[in-house]
């Protein structure tokens, strides 16, 4: 019979033994997908423009009437939430102000923002110098992907046999890169309702037996039939 000491220390080398068996090499840690493991932020920002008002006049110029429509082109391709227009509040200038903000709504209206996306808001100036500024502000999403260039635990990497550290990292940067609206990250975007007309004049013309293709489908049948 063996002797108690080396019964535990045959118990021990048996307990190591199928606790390594037990366990797999390669965890969940260690199966991140490149997304995980290059992750791509993205961050609200706040886009402003800030127009002067003329005492002199009830005008816009046409410098502003310029800003105004790359300001509201920008917010029709990146924007989120409403666009609001910023007047002040508090000096002698406020009647100035308030009807200098309902011109630049109007432009932007012009430009092409829909009056819902519009919003009004005041600040109090304490009769500062700057109140007689009119601001614009909207809210844009920003990606920034993770950066690249690690090489430490290649080695270890190697061992366990899992790609580079920085496999996918150059992928990711350019989606962050090409990305339209950063937004769609975060939630998908909206879709516009089907236009139900459109979809009413193609089911009756299929039931009539119309020709659904275009001249220029016909043209380059045409050509394609002539050439054989």
């Amino acid at each position: 019979m063996l002797k108690s000491t080396g019964k535990y220390a045959l118990l021990s080398i048996l307990a190591l033994s199928a606790s390594a068996c037990a366990s797999a090499f390669n965890g969940p840690q260690q199966a991140m997908s490149v997304a995980e493991e290059h992750p791509i932020s993205v961050d609200s920002q706040t886009v402003t423009l800030t127009i002067d008002a003329d005492e002199t006049t009830t005008d816009l110029s046409d410098m502003d009437r310029a800003r105004l429509r790359a300001f509201a082109d920008a917010y029709l391709r990146g924007g989120h939430g409403a666009l609001t227009i910023t007047a002040p509040s508090g000096t002698e200038q406020d009647f100035d102000g308030q009807e200098m903000a309902s011109d630049i709504r109007k432009a932007l209206n012009e430009a092409g923002v829909p009056w819902s996306a519009l919003a009004g808001a005041t600040y109090r100036t304490g009769g500062d110098a700057n109140g007689n500024q009119i601001i614009a502000s909207y809210t844009h999403y920003v990606a920034t992907p993770s950066e690249c260039g690690d090489w430490t635990g290649g080695m270890n990497r190697k061992y366990r046999n899992l790609r580079s550290k920085n496999f996918g990292c150059a992928s990711m940067n350019n989606i962050a890169v090409l990305l339209a609206d950063p937004h769609d990250l975060v939630a998908p975007a909206g879709v516009t309702p089907r236009d139900a007309t459109a979809a009413v004049r193609s089911f009756e013309a299929y039931r009539e037996g119309e020709v659904k293709a275009s001249e220029i489908d016909n043209e380059i049948s045409t050509e394609v039939s002539g050439g054989q």
